[in-house]
């Protein structure tokens, strides 16, 4: 056979319309190619020709097999593809492409024994055993379409040998030109050069099989490129043009190389996830960590390619040497691109299998904005990653399960510092927007704790960014923290430098806008318009990424709302003051997204587009536009159409179930802002906002709460109940579970106008404070109710000054805590136990003791008068001394020489204080700060001070 071959009409040709004709042309056109092949290539590779015969054979008994026809379809072209493959190489001699021949021969010879067994059986067993031998039909399908991955990947030059080729090739531009841009881009590729050549063995596994021909394929276009380059340079072509273009194909190689690396360490990642032995699994999943914290969740991207190099070049290696110091501080102010650039560094570290963990904070979301949250996160995750340090971490927390509630001290010498000392490990750690993690202390909790205890892993490197805040700051100037720590300020970068990637990144945006909207390209937008945009960003990417938003809008086009931009006003209120002035174009920005908005509603829904952008911005954790319609009683297709008004200040998605975001941190800053958000239509006080949540929040628990409201089988364990969390969805809704578990945090944010909530708030109190605790008990929120009336004692307290009130919230603080454990393992055993146990002139039985379920058991001797007084220590010897916390949720316990906070409702130790020096005898004395953030404690010899939230000495 000569090395032509004939044509064949292309795959899934025809004339015929509709899904199934085309499926069954599809199958139509693959059976003949399969039989074209199969007369073709006896003599380039006989053991193909044996092997699709018998295929083609079984497939006519196993035609009527919807997925048999669709697997043989996709199958066709990668057969084609192989038999072109083989004609070429057919004359080879080389050794490494006979061992290929050889090793594809073996497998397809083995498909072609399978398929004959099957043929061979009688007619009445195949019959028989027709549906189950499709199964066995779909397997040695896929075993051909394996053996043909296996022969193509490692088919012609290995991956390692073509990468040394075009090294050896970038390496020959550098010898010309020893300022080329491209010289640290080939330094990445050739040290990964020394890892391909230990991957050279090809693997079976499907997905890398796969991952491993895409980069083949990627490297011979690199290869192309660069001889077309070169042909070019022959004929004399401009060598600067040139020189731009292999610094340009050197880049692609890195980011090929890089994007084939990350997704062959997520594939490992997730197989270690799912391979850690069920009992370790429990124990980790039952920990205290934040969902989707971690750099792999959710839409966050990276920076653009050739953008920011100059801080990423510098991360990078700091990352690789560990002479230099341990932390790094990116710094930079709002908007200035502090998370997009953390997550290229975890995406570049994790393909380089040097990122250990990573922690992405953000206010909008409750566990991701708790500083509580980020050690066992962390600590998690390495588990995942490394197997060594789960099998410390697992025992640990096995036998110490409180250790992820104890203070941050606690919590990173245990989970963090231990384990890793222990290992032989050099990883690098992320935290991201610091800043956006709630902390009263003046100096960073978490940044005071890594101070003392960092040193402790030499080969462990943490970066860090957040904004240059006073506590922020005031943490890294620490005196054991500031000479470990090395600084990179975003907002001092050269402002060309800056300038040039905003202008790459508007310029990438727009070509991309301008493809999605038909626009023709030539001449738009001008040069002028882009000067314009970039200079108004101000080294600002939030406001380039704002400006893409806004001209992408769906209800208008690009080039109308360029227009708008370029009209408005490059300033606020804020000329004058440097920081201020920084921003003031992207607030002019989102004015001029809000007056277009404005500008297609009526008058009377302006306070609705607050109302619901109000739910947006200042929800405890993010809301769907679906339970925003409920919460603000309005219908779910109004609120879509309001919120889809200013999308592009949004994170906003077609469907109404998935949770709506601000587009960036820096827009509910300025929409509560009135400074910054300088006409009133739009602005939104927080505490005016709040007042309206706290209403809708109570309305909605007044109209829906009642009892029983999940049909609950009496005397149910919550953990019984088929399908709770699906009842929970069906009857109770986001909307009222949010009402339920954040009423409280809107409420307390209301210091004026209060009289207003205090009617309903009364009626929720009286009516509905049972059916309250039934869905927290249901959802595994009952902390929730704590906390709740905690803060709403205060309120009442401070601000209210409600006397009835405020006797009734205690008393329904003293419910909740000695009936914890009932209400939280069953809502039914809330009137069933808790309400029939509880005192006989408890406000609680008072009022919602007719509610007991009938017929039910009474309890008629032994029940208390009233509640107990504060619950005391138990008697102790061991116990020393002891003080209560001002807020009555702790007590710091004297044990010998060890002190402890015990948590007041438990009795069970939170957190120990640490001891930095021997004291001579024992400490008698302990008093809390006023404020409840310092314990102080005397002995003979010493006064020690703690901070009670790190643990550690003042």
């Amino acid at each position: 056979m000569s090395g032509t071959l004939p044509k064949r009409p292309p795959l899934g040709g025809g004339t015929q319309t509709g899904q199934s004709s085309s499926k069954k042309q599809r199958f139509i056109a693959a059976v003949k190619t399969l039989l074209d092949i199969t007369k073709e290539t006896s003599d380039a590779f006989p053991p193909l020709k044996s092997c699709l015969g018998g295929i083609s054979a079984l497939i006519k008994h196993y035609e009527e097999y919807t997925d048999v026809k669709e697997k043989l379809s996709d199958l066709a072209p990668w057969v084609e593809k192989l038999e072109v493959t083989l004609v070429k190489a057919n004359l080879s001699e080389d050794p490494d492409e006979v061992d290929r021949r050889s090793q594809l021969a073996q497998d397809l010879e083995d498909i072609g024994k399978r398929s004959q067994a099957l043929l061979d059986k009688g007619k009445l067993a195949r019959v028989l055993d027709k549906t189950r031998d499709s199964g066995e039909v779909m397997k040695l399908l896929e075993k051909l379409r394996q053996a043909i991955l296996i022969y193509q990947v490692s088919q012609g030059q290995s991956i390692y040998n073509q990468l040394n080729q075009l090294t050896s090739r970038f390496d020959a531009v550098l010898k010309l030109n020893r300022e080329s841009p491209i010289e640290k881009k080939v330094e990445f590729v050739r040290a990964r050069l020394d890892r391909f050549r230990d991957e050279r063995k090809t693997s079976r596994n499907a997905d890398e099989l796969r991952r491993q021909k895409n980069l083949y394929e990627s490297l011979e276009g690199i290869k192309d490129q660069l001889d077309l380059l070169s042909k070019q340079d022959d004929e004399g072509t401009d060598e600067g043009t040139n020189t731009t273009a292999v610094s340009d194909l050197a880049e692609d190689l890195r980011d090929i190389i890089l994007d084939y690396h990350f997704s062959q360490q997520k594939a490992i990642y997730n197989q270690n996830c799912t391979l850690i032995v069920t009992a370790d699994s429990l124990v980790l999943n039952n920990c205290r960590q934040a969902q989707a914290a971690e750099f792999l969740h959710g839409d966050r991207r990276g920076c653009l390619k050739g953008t920011r190099e100059v801080v990423l070049d510098e991360i990078e290696s700091w990352s690789k040497d560990y002479s230099l110091s341990p932390v790094y501080w990116l710094n930079g102010l709002a908007g200035t691109g502090k998370s997009t650039i953390a997550q290229t560094i975890a995406e570049r570290l994790f393909a380089d299998e040097r990122l250990g963990a990573s922690f992405f904070c953000s206010r909008d979301f409750e566990d991701r904005r708790d500083l509580r949250y980020i050690f066992p996160t962390l600590a998690i995750q390495l588990a995942h990653a490394h197997p060594e340090f789960r099998s410390i971490l697992v025992p640990l927390i096995r036998s110490k399960p409180s250790i992820v509630h104890e203070s941050l001290c606690n919590q990173m010498e245990s989970l963090i510092v231990g384990p890793l000392s222990r290992l032989n490990v050099s990883t690098v750690i992320i935290i991201d927007a610091l800043d956006e993690c709630a902390d009263e202390e003046p100096q960073s909790a978490i940044l005071s704790v890594m101070g003392r205890l960092v040193e402790g892993i030499p080969n462990i490197k943490f970066l860090i960014t957040g904004r240059p805040e006073p506590r922020i700051k005031s943490g890294f100037r620490l005196g054991l923290l500031r000479p470990l720590t090395d600084v990179f300020v975003l907002h001092e970068v050269d402002p060309s430098v800056v300038n040039t990637d905003i202008r790459l990144f508007l310029e990438h945006g727009l070509h991309e806008i301008a493809k999605r909207q038909s626009i023709d390209q030539d001449g738009w937008p001008t040069d002028g318009y882009l000067d314009l945009l970039c200079e108004r960003a101000g080294g600002l990417f939030v406001y380039a990424a704002a400006t893409l938003k806004f001209l992408d809008h769906s209800f208008a086009l690009a080039s109308e709302q360029l227009d708008v931009i370029i009209r408005a006003p490059g300033s606020t209120t804020h000329e004058g003051q440097a920081q201020l002035r920084l921003g003031a174009t992207l607030d002019s920005l989102y004015l001029s997204s809000f007056k277009t908005a404005f500008s297609r509603t009526t008058a009377g829904d302006d306070e609705k587009v607050r109302l619901v952008i109000g739910a947006v911005v200042l929800a405890v954790n993010p809301l769907p536009p679906s339970a925003i319609a409920t919460l603000v009683n309005l219908g779910q297709r109004q609120v879509m159409n309001l919120l889809q008004l200013v999308q592009s200040l949004l994170k906003l998605s077609e469907d109404p179930d998935i949770p709506v975001l601000p587009f960036h941190k820096s827009f509910p800053d300025f929409i509560t802002d009135p400074l910054r958000c300088s006409d009133t239509r739009f602005h939104i006080p927080p505490r005016a906002g709040h007042l309206k949540l706290a209403l809708n929040c109570l309305g909605l628990m007044n109209s829906r709460l009642r009892q029983n409201l999940l049909s609950l089988p009496d005397y149910s364990l919550n953990s019984e109940v088929e399908d709770l969390k699906g009842r929970i969805d069906d009857v109770v809704g986001k909307a009222l579970c949010y009402a339920c578990r954040s009423w409280h945090y809107h409420l307390t944010e209301v210091k004026e106008d209060f009289a207003v909530v205090v009617p309903p708030l009364r009626n929720f109190l009286q009516e509905r404070f049972l059916g309250w605790l039934e869905v927290l008990s249901v959802g595994g929120s009952v902390n929730d109710a704590v906390v709740a009336l905690e803060k709403l004692i205060l309120w009442l307290q401070e601000v209210a000054k409600d006397h009835q009130l405020l006797l009734t919230a205690r008393d329904y603080f003293q419910f909740v805590t000695n009936f914890f454990e009932v209400i939280d393992v069953s809502a039914t055993h809330l009137y069933h136990s808790a309400l029939e146990l509880s005192p006989l002139t408890a406000m609680v039985r008072k009022l919602y003791y007719h509610q007991r379920p009938h017929p039910s058991p009474r309890v008629v001797f032994g029940i208390q008068d009233s509640w107990n007084p504060p619950t005391a220590i138990p008697n102790n010897n061991s116990y020393l001394s002891s003080a209560w916390s001002p807020c009555g949720k702790f007590i710091a316990v004297m044990v010998k020489k060890v002190a402890e906070i015990w948590d007041a409702l438990t009795l069970k130790p939170i957190s120990t204080l640490q001891l930095t020096k021997e004291i001579n005898g024992y400490m008698p004395g302990l008093a809390y700060s006023p404020d409840g953030d310092s314990l102080a404690g005397c002995s003979d010899s010493a006064i020690i001070i703690w901070d009670t939230q790190t643990g550690g000495e003042v």
